[in-house]
């Protein structure tokens, strides 16, 4: 069974060796490659890397082995509302039984060292020690210590991770009152006597802000206290108070523990003690000085409240000044026993938040939670300050460590920190296979990225000497139950407990030697004595699909040639556009020199080769070739000479073109003639340009597509107007050039429908047999899944796709529109004559399907009111989310939520209603937002496109193993570009344009990637299977 995925072990061997480097001296001018690479060699030497846990949420046994009630028993059972799935830990991942397997996982995967905590009430039932010791705990702890130890694994222990023992909440309300001091300083001493001989890590209290905030001002968690006002079903508390009062216990019991160990057991146990913080990192929601001053504020109520008294002993001035009398004060003595009460500080990471200025809230009821004066926020200008996978508050945002590294470098005379929690969430998804469930390369970008940073905050002089992941297993996570997966192990809820570590966990990102990786690992079989889960295969590389298969990547001319005004070239629609209406493309931008690939296409074709593509899809811009759009006013013969010169390029370099005959950029002159594809003259007019094409490439060009995405431009062209030519009803008040959208777009796509036809039954006629190639048309398709399992939401869908994908493809296999579209739109919808049917049928050797997202779909019949429009004929609502969930994460744009499965979905559903047509997968892909505030090394790290590609291919060969019939995979896209309305505000490639420095390549990690990915001469791994 193999133990690593070749997928990622390409990326991954990569970063081994630094990519030979490119100079600009070259013959062709590629920029340099830079060097981003990262493994555990780049971190300074005895760099401990681990993971962890905490005894509530993995042990279970609850009611085992002698241990006492905690907080969160109590909570779990008397509060089950509180918690999503209404479960709890009695159970858990049940790791008190499974150690041994456990730490085996652990050393398998590498890790220096495991985080855990011990459960008080499991050593002390009572809280106390004169309740008892519990000799079974003691046991357990030292079996599990034992375990780690002969493994080479260092225990790394926290006293308090949330489940104070229930005896001491009921005799005198837990960290309410000082009488806790005492007991947690007995508590601690027990376990350095138990353990210190072993234990050289110690960590008194993990997130204490936390348990105060959440257990005492929102009662979201145990013990679940917060003001009555808040009717939030407490059970009972002051949020005004409270949470300032159990801090203030907490800090004080830390301080004595520390004092304890360095009194008593430091010297003779050569131990190091410390305090696991967590905070976010907060950035100005404005550039204003109200909001920078409300996110230090923010940072002071978060991190300050617990570093302040720590490293000057007292809280910020900023809570004393507005939280006054209700914040606690130290005595002489306590402020001297806080102050330098660490060896290190534990800092645990997951997010950044926006903060702006509020000051109303200096009316709200008094509360930890408004006492800041700030409103917290994860969007600013609908743009999110990151991706977010599950949680609501946990939005990615990997700068974030770093920024907050130096401000503690800066702030705190650079102690000593070990980042003790750093990871990300998926949702539980109880209907994905175990497969399924096991591929979360989002979680090694995440780490990928989250250690970038923490690389550069070491580079600045930041003193961090460990990085432990949250966490290694799933577990119950808290308030979240287990609808939540933070682990890169997946535990199987279902059957057992079983475990299996997912991809995150087979790439041991950081864990080793890349070099390791390419190692298979032992075999473990649950014969053995020590049970451990089989591994899963999900690896895929080339090999991995059919002979012959296709790896490409694909552009546009306009988005891509630039040289508007050169070489002959006749104005496009897309050219008056943007020059008509810049507020329609959000940065005012155009594609006059888009990133001027007309001149530099052999350095682009140089890196493709690079890359190892075997094509190259781009289109052909019409008006280059034809500037008035027709033989009749002439041919440019400098049109010509360009693309011959690309195409010899390419194939020179053994690269195959794909050529699009029509992406969207009508010539102008055509548009002014007689409105387009408005009209059917267009049909004869795209037959004459595309047999020029014919005649001139052909011999050379092997794939041709008439049309890409026909749908794009007859939605966004004449329905909504957002695009070229940009017309729409005038009732849609959206500054439209005219139109009427409820008849153009119909009009627009019989037309192009028509002139398909008329350009393949001429190729096959003329051209096919001399020149052996094939020509197909690209079609673009989201998948649609009911919103509801309702009959009616079920009818929906179907009438998505039938609005979507069968506008095209059931004329294109039964020579007319679908019927739910003849049933809705009636009149308006154009009827094909019985010869023009006759042509449509079958006229095309393959489709070209474009796949980014999908989309939930409900019935609303009350759409029929509406003015009419193809937007809303099929009375459909689409929408991303189901029930607050997003179908899947947003990274960029707001039409685009990554949902994998739906690739395999769109393409068996085409298999069984199509009968199974020949597809290339013509466009697949996804974007980020264009951040100028990055750095170049910063850009380049686009992580989170290989785990979409990664993705998209394992469902893509699910489908093809499922006997869908695809034979082709192309990338969007190659480089960034100009992206249609969104100008440069958005970056599709895996190449980096740099807009600013003379339109410079570099190639981003998904180039790389893709680069190990497609080498056709080394299998990097072989499964066993």
């Amino acid at each position: 069974m193999a133990f690593y995925s070749s997928l990622f072990l390409a990326l991954f061997a990569l970063l081994l060796v630094r990519s030979s480097n490119v100079t600009s001296q070259e013959t062709v001018s590629v920029s340099p490659t830079i060097d981003i690479s990262i493994n555990r060699n780049t971190f300074p030497q005895g760099f401990i890397f681990g993971a962890g846990s905490s005894s509530y949420q993995f042990e279970g046994a609850a009611m085992e082995g002698g241990r006492g009630e905690s907080v969160w028993d109590t909570f779990t059972h008397k509060y089950p509302a509180k918690i999503q799935d209404r479960s709890n830990g009695d159970v858990a991942i049940d790791s008190y039984h499974h150690y041994k397997e456990d730490v085996k996982m652990m050393k398998d995967v590498n890790l220096d060292s495991y985080r855990f905590s011990i459960s008080w009430s499991r050593i002390l039932p009572k809280g106390k020690l004169s309740g008892g010791i519990n000799q079974e705990g003691i046991n357990y702890y030292n079996n599990l210590i034992n375990e780690l130890v002969a493994n080479g694994i260092k225990p790394f222990v926290t006293l308090f991770h949330w489940d104070l023992p229930q005896a001491l909440e009921d005799e005198y309300g837990g960290f309410l009152s000082p009488l806790i001091v005492k007991d947690f300083r007995d508590y601690a001493e027990l376990c350095f006597k138990e353990f210190g001989d072993r234990v050289k890590y110690w960590v008194t209290l993990n997130e204490p802000w936390s348990y105060s905030q959440n257990g005492y001002a929102s009662g979201e968690m145990a013990p679940g206290r917060c003001s009555a006002w808040m009717n939030s079903n407490c059970t009972g508390g002051d949020s005004s108070t409270e949470p300032y009062l159990v801090t203030h216990h907490q800090l004080l019991a830390h301080a004595a523990a520390v004092r304890l160990y360095k009194a008593k057991y430091q010297t003779s146990q050569e131990g190091v003690i410390g305090i696991t913080l967590v905070a976010n990192w907060f950035l100005p929601l404005r550039d204003t000085k109200a909001d920078k001053k409300a996110a230090e504020r923010a940072i002071d109520f978060m991190y300050g409240w617990f570093m302040d008294p720590l490293t000057s002993g007292d809280y910020p001035k900023s809570m004393r000044s507005l939280v006054r009398t209700r914040l606690p004060k130290f005595t002489a003595d306590q402020a001297r026993q806080l102050i330098g009460s660490f060896d290190f500080i534990g800092l645990n990471y997951y997010s950044t938040t926006y903060s702006s200025d509020a000051p109303q809230l200096s009316n709200a009821n008094p509360s930890y939670i408004t006492d800041s004066l700030v409103t917290a926020a994860f969007e600013r200008d609908g743009k999110p300050i990151g991706i977010k996978i599950a949680s609501d508050w946990l939005y990615v945002y990997p700068r974030g460590i770093r920024d907050l590294l130096l401000y503690t470098k800066d702030k705190y005379n650079n102690p000593l920190i070990y980042i003790t929690e750093n990871g990300v969430n998926e949702y539980n998804e109880p209907s994905l296979s175990l497969e399924e469930s096991l591929m979360d390369t989002f979680r090694i970008d995440y780490h990928y990225r989250h250690l970038y940073y923490l690389l550069s905050a070491i580079r600045n002089g930041a003193n961090v000497k460990g990085y432990y992941v949250w966490s290694f297993f799933d577990n119950f996570e808290w308030s979240s139950g287990y609808t939540s997966r933070f682990g890169m192990v997946f535990i199987d809820y279902k059957n057992g407990l079983k475990r299996y570590p997912k991809l995150s966990a087979m790439c041991s990102l950081f864990l080793a030697l890349f070099a390791l990786l390419l190692v298979r690992s032992s075999n473990v079989t649950s014969q053995e004595t020590v049970s451990v889960s089989p591994t899963i295969d999900i690896s895929i590389n080339r090999n991995t699909f059919p002979q012959g298969f296709i790896f490409g990547a694909g552009s546009s001319s306009y988005q891509f040639e630039g040289a508007a005004m050169e070489g002959g070239r006749g104005e496009s629609v897309w050219d008056t556009f943007t020059h008509k209406y810049p507020a329609k493309i959000q940065d005012r931008s155009n594609g006059d020199v888009a990133i001027d690939s007309y001149h530099h296409y052999k350095e682009d074709v140089k890196m493709m080769k690079d890359v190892n593509l075997d094509s190259y899809r781009f289109s052909i811009s019409w008006s280059r070739i034809l500037p008035k759009g027709k033989l009749s006013g002439g041919i440019n013969q400098e049109g010509i000479n360009y693309y011959n010169n690309l195409i010899n390029e390419l194939v020179a370099n053994d690269i195959k073109p794909f050529v699009t005959l029509f992406h969207w950029d009508l010539p102008q002159a055509l548009e002014d003639e007689y409105g387009g594809f408005l009209s059917p003259l267009i049909v004869k007019d795209f037959r004459d340009y595309a047999e020029l094409c014919f005649k001139e490439f052909g011999d050379r060009v092997k794939y041709w597509v008439t049309l890409n995405e026909p749908w794009s431009y007859s939605q966004n062209g004449y329905a909504s107007g957002e695009m070229a030519p940009g017309r729409c009803s005038a009732w849609m008040n959206s500054n439209c050039t005219g139109g009427d959208s409820s008849t153009e777009p119909y009009l627009v796509t019989h037309h192009q429908l028509l002139a398909h036809a008329a350009a393949v039954r001429l190729y096959k006629a003329k051209y096919q047999t001399s020149q052996e190639g094939v020509i197909g048309i690209t079609l673009v398709a989201n998948w649609f899944l009911p919103l509801r399992d309702t009959k009616a939401d079920q009818k929906a869908a179907e009438r998505a796709i039938d609005f979507m994908y069968g506008w095209f493809m059931d004329p294109l296999t039964s020579g007319d529109y679908p019927k739910s579209m003849r049933s809705l739109v009636r009149t308006r919808l154009p009827k094909f004559t019985a010869d023009q049917a006759r042509q449509l049928i079958g006229s095309f050797d393959f489709i070209g399907l474009n796949y980014y997202s999908t989309t939930y779909s409900s019935d609303a019949p009350q759409l029929s009111n509406a003015n009419p429009s193809y937007i809303t004929d099929s009375l459909v609502t689409a929408a991303f989310e189901r029930d607050g969930k997003p179908i899947g994460i947003k990274i960029a744009s707001d039409w685009l939520y990554v949902y994998p499965r739906g690739i395999r979905d769109l393409l068996l559903y085409t298999k069984d209603k199509y009968n199974n047509p020949l597809i290339y997968i013509t466009e697949n892909g996804v974007n980020e937002y264009n951040e100028p505030s990055l750095s170049l090394e910063e850009s380049l790290m686009d992580t989170f496109r290989i785990d979409y590609h990664y993705r998209h291919l394992y469902y893509l060969l699910s489908a093809i193993r499922n006997g869908a019939n695809v034979k082709g995979y192309y990338v969007w896209s190659f480089f960034d570009n100009f992206e249609w309305s969104s100008g440069y505000t958005s970056r599709f490639g895996m190449v980096f344009i740099d807009y600013k420095n003379g339109l410079k390549r570099y190639p981003k990690l998904s180039a790389m990637w893709y680069k190990n990915f497609l080498k056709k001469e080394t299998r990097l791994y072989a499964s066993s299977k």
